[in-house]
């Protein structure tokens, strides 16, 4: 009876919703037609603007159309009349008005003013009013309204259309302006006005009545209302007769339906029981499921064939593989996710009690009745192995039968490396080298390291609950500390070197870093303290402080020291008005002794030197090594220049004293230049400078002396300076050539060679001699360079000479001292000659006397090489050395050279004549030739034509040519 009335109430209530949804459908309908009508009639009415906004631009383009025309076919006359009167505007202009050939009276009008005067007109007809009109205007007539001076300033700025809806008279209309189109005649009659070209910018306006747009809209709007009432009519009886029908159905459905109930309702009774049951029972599964997903644990649970029934949320994120792929899977396809092959789980395990989980492939599992729990690595999960913690036991039902298994799995990767990292950490913090102290908020201890021990002698437990002060040195007063706590509580921070104390009362340095560590609420928790023990860097520093001002050898302050002292003694000077002297000292042969005796002995010699510097002077006095052997002492304050002197003598007299060193009596001399403040100098550098060169000065005067400096020396220096660095740039621009002067057989008088001679020919001073140059290029080694290029040279016009035929035997070219120290100058002689195919008997070497006697054994080896190579060599300037005969008869020389100033007055001089005659003798007794140089005379010739000379060389047969007049001379012969 429930049921059938049940079925009543259903029908009842079903023809109502469907009456409503009839209700509700015709609502709609009613709201959709409505909003189509609004919407079209809206658009009717933007229509009606869209055709009038085109119609202003026509009527815009009918004025420029006008105007341009106009502008084309040039000025424009009109016949004067009631309606066309002369422009006032135009007085100026000569032709304004006119006469026709048929005595007509014509006036001048521009396009614009004949536009204005017709579009004037224009309302007339249908309302349209167009207007010319700018910012600067002719006339008053032309002066913008309010619309017209915003549209302007718009049109000027963007030189577009603008267009706006206005009311002119009480009745809408749409206003559009266009920028002015200048044309050549409007620009023409602008300056007939007195108007400058570009100053009139302005814009043509049109102002369309939009009444008649509007009138059609509505006409338009009305048409399409009719037809959407018609509409709405129609749908409405449409819904109307469905809804009713679909009623009358629905109550014979429900008729029909209210049978068929009533005959199953017997049956519906038996089943309802059932079906409660099992939406309990999927009730509590989902209950189940949701439980499980919800738990940390990834959950997997398979039945007793292996099949997957539970695959939990957790562990498709933790497997990456989702439960609706795993439903169902079995024969170990769950385990594929964890280790990438078929490698059982626990939950197999537990199914298979017989397996030991003390195999291989369960290290690390036990095994408790029907549970099984671990640790391993899951390698099959991505590029890096999950650590996975797991647990496993069997399900059994109501008869205690095995039904499946059950496995919790947890990802404790995260754990692990947070503990490996504790455990990394708290290695650090025990092995670090540096002591780290850790207090609490009321600064206890509450931790230490190992390095602790090991600097303060506390160890943890003696030091656990003390404050840090029992380390305070007592060297740091409160401000010190003051100033510390200070800056850890305002910038939790504080770094610097301080002193402490050892268990033992021992002191030492070291470097303290704290940090103060806050909670909550900005509220201190601890203070973490490092420190290192910083003894050996405090020695370091102090070591390299005297590295840095102290010269290793001597113990006497170096070059740096020396300049601050200097510095300090000058401002003293400065400021008290007294004089100040700088001593520059340097050791002569000193580098003799040192490549002799070697360095040991040089060293100890520039020790002996340093403390005989030392004794010579006063307690205030100040004595450096400059570097190498060089020296320097300052006086700090002197009454005159005689005290320099005596003090210079004075070192003269005790440093060139013998020295006896390593069984070695050793003898050096020092070279002395002096400088005065504030005579020669002002700063340290012009007192150094001006020191350095009077010390070069005594050497040149023969060494052992000293010299004060004077401006004079300061001019020769910068000479020299300008001289070097000129010769740097003669070697760069390739300035030097070669001279020849002849060599004549003194018996035969035939040309048996010439020497070469070089000569610098510089742009500036011309032919400059070698006596000017030779002697800054050996001091400044550029004799090296020169020499080779001279060498060259020489090979070069020797070749020439040969490839031409001329007959000259041999070219004599001069060695310096520099090059016949060149370890490889065979080698590089022999690569030139190679070069030009020179053979070697067409080359001379000439060296001098001293030369080869400040190195006899070297200069022995170096010519015996020069001579094995086929050159033949000679001996230059001989006379003028101290040649020791048992070295002479070694030397493996072809010729010797009798210096010129031996030649000079060899007919009035006894002494010259008979050394002369003594060399000639001797080198024949040898078995050497003779050359005489600078023969200028026929005396002379005949001197040394009577005793024996071979070859004579000077004036008197020919000054040094240039390469051309050297042959020119050959042939004259």
């Amino acid at each position: 009876m429930n049921q059938l009335q049940q079925i009543l109430f259903f029908r009842t209530s079903n023809a109502n919703v469907i009456k409503i949804r009839g209700m509700v459908t015709a609502v709609v309908w009613t709201i959709l037609i409505a909003s189509a009508a609004t919407w079209t009639a809206h658009q009717a009415r933007r229509q009606a603007l869209q055709l009038a906004e085109t119609e202003a631009k026509i009527s815009l383009a009918k004025d420029l159309a006008f105007r341009k025309w106009a502008s084309k076919r040039g000025n424009m006359y009109l016949l004067q009349g009631p309606l066309v009167t002369p422009s006032p505007f135009l007085n100026h202009v000569p032709d304004r008005d006119i006469k026709s050939t048929e005595g007509h009276g014509l006036t001048l009008k521009n396009p614009a003013m004949i536009m204005n005067e017709i579009t004037g007109e224009a309302p007339q007809l249908y309302g349209v009013r167009t207007r010319i009109t700018s910012r600067l205007y002719l006339n008053p007539v032309d002066a913008p309204d309010a619309w017209e001076q915003t549209a302007l300033f718009i049109v000027e700025g963007t030189r577009e259309d603008y267009h706006g809806l206005v009311s002119i008279d009480g009745k809408p209309h749409l206003r559009m302006m266009q920028p002015m189109i200048m044309e050549q005649s409007c620009l023409k009659c602008h300056a007939w006005t007195g108007i400058k070209v570009g100053e009139l910018r302005g814009g043509t306006d049109v102002s369309i009545p939009l009444e008649p747009f509007y009138a059609a809209a509505r006409a338009q709007t009305q048409g399409v209302l009719v037809s959407y009432a018609a509409l709405w009519f129609l749908g409405i009886t449409a819904i109307g007769f469905i809804t009713w029908r679909t009623m009358v159905l629905e109550v014979e459905r429900c008729d029909r339906e209210a049978q068929v109930r009533e005959k199953n309702l017997q049956l519906e009774t038996e089943v309802t029981e059932r079906k409660n049951l099992e939406s309990e029972l999927r009730n509590s599964h989902r209950y189940l499921l949701n439980i499980i997903d919800f738990m940390p644990d990834a959950t997997l649970i398979i039945d007793r064939e292996g099949r997957v029934l539970v695959w939990s949320r957790e562990l498709a994120r933790l497997t990456g593989v989702p439960s609706e792929t795993m439903m169902g899977k079995g024969d170990f396809e769950y385990a594929l996710p964890f280790y990438g092959q078929r490698r059982p789980m626990l939950v197999d395990l537990v199914l298979n009690p017989d397996v030991k989980v003390e195999e291989q492939n369960y290290e690390g599992f036990t095994r408790n009745g029907d549970i099984v729990h671990g640790e391993c690595f899951a390698l099959g999960r991505g590029n890096d192995a999950a650590y996975l913690t797991s647990s496993a036991c069997v399900l059994r039902d109501s008869k205690g039968e095995v039904i499946g298994a059950i496995e919790c799995i947890r990802d404790t990767s995260d754990q692990m490396k947070a503990q490996r990292r504790i455990k990394l950490l708290a290695k650090i913090f025990n092995e670090s080298g540096e002591a780290i102290v850790i207090t609490d908020s009321e600064n206890r201890i509450i931790e230490t390291n190992r390095a602790f021990e090991q600097f303060t002698g506390y160890v943890r437990d003696e030091a656990l609950g003390k404050n840090p002060r029992i380390l305070k040195s007592g060297v740091e007063d409160k401000t010190f500390y003051d100033t510390m706590w200070r800056s850890i509580l305002e910038t939790n921070y504080w770094q610097g070197e301080i002193w402490d104390k050892r268990k033992d009362g021992t002191l030492y340095p070291k470097w303290l870093t704290i940090t103060a560590i806050r909670g909550r609420g900005n509220l201190i928790t601890n203070y973490f303290a490092s420190f290192s023990d910083i003894t050996q860097r405090k020695e370091a520093e102090r070591r390299i402080e005297q590295l840095a001002h102290t010269d290793t050898l001597t113990s006497l302050p170096n070059r740096h020291t020396l300049v601050e002292r200097l510095s300090q003694a000058l401002e003293q000077a400065k400021r008290g008005s007294h004089q100040l002297a700088v001593f520059f000292v340097d050791l002569d042969r000193f580098k003799t002794i040192n490549d002799t005796l070697g360095h040991h002995v040089g060293d100890l010699l520039l020790k002996e030197v340093a403390a005989r510097l030392k004794s010579s002077l006063r307690a205030e006095d100040i004595v450096a090594r400059f570097g190498g052997d060089e020296f320097v002492v300052v006086q700090p304050q002197i009454r005159s220049q005689i005290e320099p002197a005596h003090l210079a003598e004075k070192i003269l007299q005790t440093v060139s004293a013998p020295y006896f060193l390593d069984n070695n009596t050793v003898y050096t001399s020092p070279s002395i230049g002096i400088s005065v403040f504030p005579h020669d100098g002002t700063s340290v550098s012009e007192l150094f400078k001006n020191a350095d060169i009077a010390m070069y000065h005594a050497k040149a005067a023969g060494r052992n002396t000293y010299q004060m400096f004077t401006r004079e020396m300061h001019t020769a220096a910068r000479q020299r300076l300008a001289m070097e660095n000129n010769l740097r740039s003669a070697i760069t621009n390739d300035e030097f050539v070669l001279h020849y002067q002849p060599q004549v057989d003194a018996a035969t008088g035939k040309v048996v060679g010439f020497e070469a001679l070089v000569r610098w020919l510089s742009p500036e001073a011309g032919l400059v001699s070698p006596e000017r140059f030779i002697s800054i290029a050996e001091e400044t080694g550029l004799i090296l360079e020169i020499g080779r290029h001279v060498f060259e040279m020489a090979c070069e016009q020797a070749a020439k000479w040969k490839k031409a035929g001329v007959p000259f035997e041999k070219i004599s070219v001069n060695l310096s001292a520099r090059q016949l120290q060149q370890p490889d100058l065979p080698e590089m002689l022999a690569t030139i000659m190679a070069r030009y195919e020179v053979e070697p008997g067409m080359i001379e070497l000439e060296v001098t006397e001293s030369m080869t006697m400040e190195r006899p054994v070297e200069s022995i080896r170096i010519l015996g090489v020069l001579k094995s190579m086929g050159i033949d060599l000679a001996i230059d300037d001989f006379g003028t050395g101290y040649s020791s005969l048992s070295y002479l008869k070694l030397f493996p020389v072809d010729k010797l050279k009798i210096d010129r100033s031996f030649v000079k007055d060899i007919e009035i001089d006894p002494d010259d004549a008979a050394i002369a005659s003594a060399t000639i003798a001797m080198s024949h007794s040898l078995g050497k030739k003779v050359v005489a140089e600078g023969v200028e005379t026929a005396a002379q010739l005949e001197f040394l034509v009577k005793h024996g000379c071979d070859i004579i060389q000077g004036y008197l047969f020919s000054k040094p040519l240039s390469a051309d007049d050297a042959v020119e001379y050959l042939n004259t012969l």
